[in-house]
């Protein structure tokens, strides 16, 4: 008995300390990223307010048709596993997304998008989530030939969530980060220069 239960605990710090090194990668390769010129995570209790900004080298009219054309990010963005439209009508339109960030499992989600062309601005809202709901927007401002992205949103946790905040902040940073490069990528403009340290 004594020798099954070592043996429990053995696996059970294998499979912790496999993730905890997984999730210290991932948060070396995204920390820092030149993909991010602002960033501010605020967690208190189970709502995050959220907020990435980043600069893409590429005109807003390109940019505001990649990021508004949600359903097709599978396949295009690293972090999106599955993207299906459920509907549309008119300037608003429901999609189905599987997504996954750093070591966290795949977390489906079904949100309806709204598209206001002439602020530049995308809106969304979750209809169904299973650990967190998400409403906010994404803003795009035109920088000369480079566009302005900013993305802002409050995220309500829907269960008790066995992850630490820094954990959850390095998801959200991850799939923003991998969005700009997927947009910029999509659009045809180079990334932009890192910064010298």
């Amino acid at each position: 008995m004594r020798n099954a239960l070592i043996a429990v605990v053995v696996a059970v710090l294998l499979v912790v300390g496999y993730f905890y090194v997984q999730y210290k990668r991932n948060e070396a390769k995204y920390l820092g990223a030149s993909e991010i010129a602002e960033e501010s995570f605020k967690k208190d209790g189970k709502i995050a307010n959220i907020k990435y900004v980043g600069v893409i080298n590429a005109p807003i009219d390109k940019v505001q048709d990649l990021v508004w054309g949600v359903e097709k990010t599978a396949g295009v963005l690293e972090n999106i596993k599955k993207s299906e439209l459920i509907k549309q009508e008119g300037d608003t339109k429901t999609v189905l997304i599987q997504l996954q960030a750093s070591t966290l499992p795949v977390q489906q989600y079904v949100m309806v998008f709204t598209l206001d062309a002439p602020h530049h601005t995308v809106n969304f809202k979750t209809t169904q989530a299973q650990a967190a709901d998400l409403e906010g927007s994404y803003k795009l401002e035109a920088r000369g030939d480079k566009t302005i992205l900013t993305y802002e949103a409050v995220s309500t946790d829907k269960i008790a969530v066995p992850f630490p905040d820094g954990v959850i902040q390095g998801a959200n940073r991850e799939v923003f980060v991998n969005m700009v490069r997927g947009i910029t990528k999509q659009a045809g403009g180079a990334p932009l220069p890192t910064p010298a340290s």
